[in-house]
């Protein structure tokens, strides 16, 4: 396939479309996994229940009996909130926790590396996010997300989707009326909004509990989703800095055929994967953003995307990256996608693990390749 392409404009700046394939909402199940709502275990049985039935995964946790129908409705009403570091970082309310205890939340570090940027500290003086970067166990940038979102935590004043009094009317227990009229209540006296809403008879003292309850783990959650979408949007910032800088430079005055190209980018990639006993036991292995990469393709017909499947034997692999979910199998397989110009794609796997899956070390098993739709 060829394609004409003239610019007549001697001076005009050319600059190439980026489109990001970051989720317009985080997927309801991460929350709850990551809120510590349900086990991993029970999403897996919903899903499962799920494919088979087609309701919604929501509906189907509760039906199973996993989930309280109250905390659904409040994760649903937050869910669009979690899907950027930005808007995960508005999200922060609730009592304002340390930075370790923060981290250690996150599953960004595991006690006895805290423990060691303790002693560190005791010895330099440092802060311990200076001490955790220095030491290995963190980015300078997860470390900043991390602070941006502790300095929110404990500032009533500050709006949030995550405040006790949205939450309790995500959950069902009260009415906005009752909101607003409890927030008139509540100026001038040193009661809390729980108190207050009790005191008026709005609900009952469990309520308050239960929604402080849903209050803490989607903070919890919200903290996951800043931290791991971090790496994503600072390489993606990166990049797109760089095309700007490249485009700003590029004044040609040009009539030229052009053929169908299309390239990749590897910007990161683990170079193996552990599998172990209780991944084997449980029947797959799941990597979240285990890829990111840069793809540029100037063919309007769309882009093949062929992963080669190598090393790790396992029964089909589930991609996830450009809006919906594609099963390999055993040898791999081309996924063809309309993507034109520069897009960032943050691709996450799904490994289904076959009788004859072992656990072990292994060389990363995808090998992914791009061409042009001619």
């Amino acid at each position: 396939m060829a394609q004409k392409m003239t610019k007549k404009d001697q001076g005009t700046e050319t600059k190439p479309a980026i489109r990001y394939a970051l989720p317009v909402k985080r997927p309801l199940g991460r929350i709850l996994v990551d809120g510590r709502f349900i086990e991993a275990e029970s999403l897996d049985e919903a899903l499962d229940r799920q494919r088979q039935t087609g309701k919604l995964l929501g509906e189907t946790l509760v039906e199973i009996g996993v989930l309280n129908r109250h905390e659904r409705d409040a994760v649903l009403m937050v869910q669009r909130d979690f899907a950027s570091v930005e808007e995960a970082i508005r999200a922060a309310a609730g009592t304002r926790m340390m930075l370790g205890e923060m981290l250690l939340a996150a599953c960004r570090i595991t006690q006895e590396q805290l423990d060691a940027a303790l002693e560190e500290q005791k010895k330099t003086g440092e802060k311990l996010g200076e001490v955790l970067v220095r030491l290995g166990f963190l980015h300078q940038r997860e470390i900043n997300v991390a602070l941006c979102f502790q300095s929110r935590q404990g500032k009533s004043n500050i709006p949030s989707c995550l405040a006790l009094g949205e939450l309790l009317i995500s959950a069902g227990y009260i009415t906005h009326d009752h909101l607003h009229d409890a927030l008139e209540r509540q100026k001038g006296s040193d009661k809390k909004l729980g108190e207050v809403l009790v005191d008026a008879g709005y609900c009952k003292p469990h309520h308050i509990e239960h929604g402080l309850k849903i209050q803490k783990q989607l903070v919890g959650a919200a903290l996951v989703a800043a931290l791991s979408l971090a790496p994503i949007e600072e390489a993606m910032a990166s990049q797109t800095a760089r095309a700007d800088t490249v485009a700003m430079s590029t004044k040609i005055q040009v009539t030229a055929t052009v053929l169908a190209r299309a390239s990749m980018h590897l910007l990161r990639q683990p170079t193996e994967i552990i599998v172990t006993d209780a991944d084997i036991k449980r029947g797959y292995l799941d990597i979240n953003a285990g890829s990111l990469v840069e793809i540029r393709n100037n063919s309007r017909a769309g882009v093949h995307l062929t992963f080669e499947a190598r090393g790790l034997p396992f029964k089909e692999a589930l991609i996830s990256g450009f809006g919906r979910e594609v099963a390999l199998g055993p040898n791999g397989g081309i996924i063809t996608h309309q993507l034109i110009g520069t897009n960032i794609i943050a691709f996450s796997y799904r490994f289904v693990f076959d009788k004859d899956s072992q656990a072990g070390t292994y060389a990363w098993p995808l090998a992914l390749s791009v061409s042009p739709v001619e």
